[in-house]
């Protein structure tokens, strides 16, 4: 299995994290690879370049070839057929909505087909591209031409998703004031800007954060981790983290996970 990620360029990185693309070419052909979807702040869009095998959603149904999904509020599992190439992009936030100029409430916890937006044109192009150095080179193209026109998203709202002020500021109170705004204008720029509440994106970051410590050998348990992200106990730690993942984190650090992305994870494989 290859997992391969990519900076963007300069230019973009306001709205794209980084590019991906994951090969899996050393499997059998019966075998199911697993993806364990946790809660997450960051859209992405995927891509599968071959028609078949295609993704399969936590209830079976195909997931679209090529789709878009928002912010992720809960967890939920993916499956596919081994021997498989997939590339996506990881975007920021509010990229989404600035970007194929979609209502964020529609995309959130939700695998939008760009086939049904009208992105027909990029499909094509992303689907003649004969390796994904064109495909980034596609994307990049499309999301500079796409972002030329009229700004959508409030740019407070972008200084304070790209500035983590909500991951440092956990007063809302507080950002309120240092934005002039009342808190229902600020949860109004929020949900047309990014699909969640302050609040709601704010729990998400924290659970960001969550993860990376748990991944991290400097942390012994996760008792450790919920003194240090100021959870008033362990068992509001858990429960938080349960929401998120549907595992507990004690859980999350015995898996032994394959690859990530983002908080995606491939945790498993089976025969069919």
């Amino acid at each position: 299995m290859n997992i391969i990620f990519y900076e963007p360029p300069i230019y973009l990185k306001k709205y794209i994290r980084y590019f991906w693309s994951c090969d899996l070419a050393d499997y059998r052909s019966e075998e199911i690879i697993y993806f364990d979807n946790y809660a997450d702040k960051y859209p992405r869009l995927v891509f599968q370049v071959d028609d078949r095998p295609q993704l399969k959603s936590d209830e079976n149904k195909d997931i679209p070839k090529t789709y878009i999904c928002g912010i992720e509020t809960y967890p939920s599992f993916t499956s596919v057929q081994a021997n498989f190439s997939h590339f996506g992009v990881s975007f920021n936030p509010f990229a989404l909505t600035e970007i194929f100029k979609v209502a964020p409430n529609l995309v959130v916890n939700q695998n939008v087909d760009l086939n049904d937006l009208g992105y027909t044109n990029l499909l094509s192009k992303l689907a003649d591209a004969k390796c994904h150095a064109r495909r980034i080179e596609i994307m990049c193209r499309f999301v500079e031409d796409q972002t030329t026109y009229k700004r959508i998203v409030n740019p407070d709202v972008i200084q304070i998703v790209l500035n983590n002020e909500l991951v440092e500021q956990r007063d809302l109170f507080n950002l309120q004031k240092k934005y002039k705004v009342t808190e229902r204008t600020m949860e109004r720029l929020f949900k047309s800007a990014i699909g969640v509440s302050p609040k709601t994106f704010q729990r998400l970051a924290r659970f960001e954060k969550t993860l990376a410590l748990l991944k991290s050998h400097d942390y012994n348990n996760s008792a450790n981790v919920g003194y240090l992200l100021d959870y008033t106990d362990q068992s509001h730690f858990i429960k938080d983290f349960k929401q998120f993942t549907n595992i507990t984190p004690a859980q999350f650090r015995r898996n032994n996970f394959l690859l990530s992305e983002s908080s995606a994870f491939i945790s498993k494989k089976s025969s069919s």
